[in-house]
């Protein structure tokens, strides 16, 4: 079994076509289909089976892919250290940033980043937290700057910075908005722009109106951009949950306000995450500093750690 091998076996799984897989991979069909069959014999079983559209993984190639993966992650982490020890370099960073942190908290980290240290490679990738903790799963982030889980994922090690505050929006005509208290109740009969199901605002949304045994909000859109949703809460009759400092500072804020809902205003941790046991270059000492100092600046900063998730030091490179 050779990490070739394996490289070119994940590519297969993710194109589920053996002539796309190829081409991702720069070689003919009949050499990745002959390194195929060598993997197959090195493991005993076959991986795939072929059907009209393609191929499918078979119970063994289900359970290898898992496993290839990883083995390919910690390949290319042992490359990355082993290149950055030999040329002294302070490294490449690959960072992931939720929608109001690469708004209004990176941009600040950013800067002082590259003045202190010109020879930073950073790479940034700005998604929700569902999106971007997949992809530090899957090695293809090293650190995630986003809203946090009130307990940390096995695999993660996370530490609290700050707290920011979400809140229901709606529509400046919405009828909603001529009472001076909403409650929950209120808001079963109405229809919601939300982020997808995975998205930790959502489910803590949902998890508010579970507690009182009633329906989850209905969410007659869904959208992975907090300016797309409040553009559409501006030119609709439906409700957000947004962050209040977004939403204060949307273009679309004259036609956007507040609903007071006081059961549904969400103090949310914001955090950064890392893999246990990854590799981090020493960009990310840096990074976690400058990022540390800045979130101190800000207000809703919580001085006392969650010891339960939070390594003391923060991440550190490994030397």
């Amino acid at each position: 079994m050779k990490l070739n091998q394996l490289a070119l076996f994940v590519a297969i799984a993710e194109e589920g076509q053996i002539g796309r897989a190829a081409a991702r991979a720069g070689i003919s069909q009949p050499a990745l289909t002959k390194q195929l069959k060598n993997l197959e014999q090195s493991v005993g079983s076959p991986l795939f089976e072929r059907n009209r559209s393609g191929v499918l993984l078979t119970q063994a190639g289900t359970l290898l892919l898992a496993r290839a993966r990883g083995i390919l992650c910690s390949a290319g982490e042992a490359q990355r250290e082993l290149a950055e020890l030999s040329t002294g370099a302070i490294g490449r960073l690959r960072i992931g940033a939720g929608p109001t942190m690469a708004e209004y908290l990176l941009p600040q980290v950013v800067g002082g980043l590259l003045s202190r240290f010109p020879g930073i490679e950073l790479r940034v990738m700005s998604a929700l937290n569902d999106v971007l903790f997949e992809n530090l799963r899957a090695g293809e982030l090293d650190l995630v700057v986003s809203a946090i889980p009130e307990t940390a994922p096995e695999d993660f090690e996370q530490e609290l910075l700050l707290h920011d505050e979400l809140v229901v929006v709606a529509n400046t005509a919405h009828p909603l908005l001529h009472r001076n208290r909403v409650r929950l109740q209120d808001l079963t009969d109405e229809s919601w722009v939300l982020p997808p199901p995975r998205v930790l605002a959502r489910q803590w949304l949902n998890q508010q109106f579970g507690n009182r045994r009633l329906s989850p909000p209905r969410a007659a859109v869904e959208a992975d951009s907090e300016s797309s949703v409040l553009a559409i809460v501006s030119s609709t009759s439906l409700l957000g949950f947004q962050p209040r400092s977004h939403t204060l500072a949307s273009t679309t804020r004259t036609r956007i306000a507040e609903l007071h809902v006081p059961e549904l205003c969400w103090r949310r941790p914001i955090g950064v995450s890392w893999r246990k046991g990854a590799y981090l270059p020493q960009a990310s000492r840096h990074f976690t500093a400058s990022l540390r100092e800045i979130a101190a600046r800000s207000s809703g900063l919580v001085s006392r750690p969650l010891a339960a998730r939070k390594r003391k030091s923060g991440p550190t490179a490994q030397d």
